[in-house]
């Protein structure tokens, strides 16, 4: 998948050139790991997803992110004074040099924590971590390794970006991956292609079919060690 740079766009694939039916679908459906979606259909009938594990851990880097930026966004050197308190990991200190740098170079750059987009594309309202001048962003926990979750978020982020183009009719080529471990806080710029275009287009249509089936998706054959319903499914409930 293209890695950020000169990316071509076929113009049938701007979000403003496509249409869309009912909204059904979260683009954070997209990069949840079960091959089957069957996670997502288990969580959309009421089961409830662990708040430990890589789960806890996951939100946990995402709100120190999330909070460290959007104090210094709000209110500049002030909120990097306040920040400092919220730092609890590496991932806290790379946020506070990330601002630190951007006050010290000038200003901050344009930046929405959080924004609530309205439905499009046969997407619900939805909200990007991030959106960085007219680019989404997503902070994605990866763990010690990076796996098929990573390429899953990249897509998700092409559905940010269809999802957007539709909204304001204006190109986006390029959004940012924040991947997050246990040492290390990794930026990747992902090239919004065709190629992530028309994956988000087929996953929104085959998890709008699977949402309005009474019967669940079945387990996969190999069912991935980090999908945090994976003791459920295994112990047999279809919730």
């Amino acid at each position: 998948m293209n890695g950020g740079g000169d990316v071509r766009v076929s113009n049938e694939l701007r979000g403003w050139r496509l249409e869309g039916g009912d909204a059904y679908v979260r683009p954070s459906e997209i990069s949840t790991p079960c091959p089957t979606k069957r996670d997502v259909w288990l969580l959309r009938s009421g089961v409830r997803l662990p708040s430990d594990g890589v789960v806890g851990k996951g939100v946990a880097y995402h709100n120190e992110i999330l909070s460290i930026l959007g104090e210094v966004v709000l209110t500049g050197w002030d909120g990097l004074r306040r920040a400092v308190d919220s730092v609890r990991t590496h991932a806290g200190v790379w946020a506070l040099s990330i601002a630190t740098a951007w006050l010290a170079n000038g200003g901050i750059p344009p930046i929405t924590i959080e924004p609530k987009l309205p439905p499009a594309l046969g997407f619900t309202s939805s909200r990007p971590d991030l959106v960085v001048g007219n680019s989404p962003a997503e902070i994605a926990y990866v763990g010690d390794l990076r796996s098929r979750y990573v390429e899953l978020k990249k897509v998700e982020l092409a559905a940010y970006a269809l999802i957007m183009e539709a909204l304001t009719h204006t190109p986006i080529n390029n959004a940012y991956l924040i991947e997050v471990s246990d040492r290390t806080v990794r930026v990747e710029v992902v090239g919004v292609d065709d190629t992530l275009r028309t994956e988000a287009l087929s996953m929104r249509d085959s998890i709008a079919a699977m949402i309005k089936s009474k019967n669940p998706p079945p387990i996969p054959h190999e069912c991935p060690q980090t999908c945090p319903l994976r003791r459920y499914c295994l112990g047999g409930g279809d919730g």
